[in-house]
């Protein structure tokens, strides 16, 4: 991938803001959604001007509680939302391990129609996909094209039978993955959409 001006495009972390100044922060100075609200018209306690925006090149994962103040012993839990917002679950995390790489190839799906999974679907990751000599060039090309053609989203599922989701390192999520196919001419754009979210409409009492 390229810029409209032909350069490399390259990968850069930046950062979204600090504990302070997300939810959880302003919760704990304002006390009150509705105070939240009053101040974000009054000005932009949500953004730190000399910290938002600055580039990462590095990062440690450290955790933190209700105080917003790092801890040293944790016990990790997965939380299931109904799709309310309420808590359906609490659980455990398994011990997920990388099956991308495996003995196992992943494998394709059923196709489904693109304007349905974006109103399904959230994506929160893509990747792309591209070939590493003619032969791969040949079957990723005639992927996309059939892809594009049909304009549809394949999915691609591991394990045995193909059907579980994708862990891209051990211990990492689950992702559901669906593939994306363009082409123009003779030229080809295969994209790996990942997504651990779906939209549901939520019922209204009465």
């Amino acid at each position: 991938m390229v810029t409209a001006s032909g350069d490399d495009v390259h990968t850069l972390r930046v950062l979204k803001g600090t504990a302070r100044n997300a939810y959880e922060g302003l919760l704990k100075i304002h006390q009150d959604p509705e105070a939240i609200a009053q101040a974000m018209l009054k000005e932009n306690p949500e953004i730190d001007l000399q910290m938002t925006g600055r580039f990462i090149k590095g990062s440690t994962r450290v955790y933190i509680d209700q105080d917003l103040k790092p801890v040293t012993r944790i016990t990790k839990k997965e939380i299931v939302h109904a799709p309310d917002g309420s808590i359906k679950e609490e659980r455990i995390p398994k011990a997920l391990l990388a099956n991308i790489a495996t003995e196992l190839p992943l494998k394709s799906g059923k196709l489904f129609p693109k304007k349905d999974m974006y109103n399904k679907l959230v994506f929160a990751k893509k990747y792309q996909l591209h070939h590493i000599n003619g032969l791969t060039f040949d079957f990723l090309y005639d992927m996309a094209k059939e892809l594009h053609e049909k304009d549809s989203l394949m999915m691609i599922g591991g394990g045995v039978k193909g059907n579980e989701p994708l862990v891209f390192q051990d211990g990492g999520k689950t992702y559901r993955a669906y593939l994306e196919g363009r082409v123009k001419e003779q030229s080809y754009l295969l994209l790996m959409h990942l997504t651990n979210l779906e939209l549901k409409a939520i019922e209204l009492p009465g």
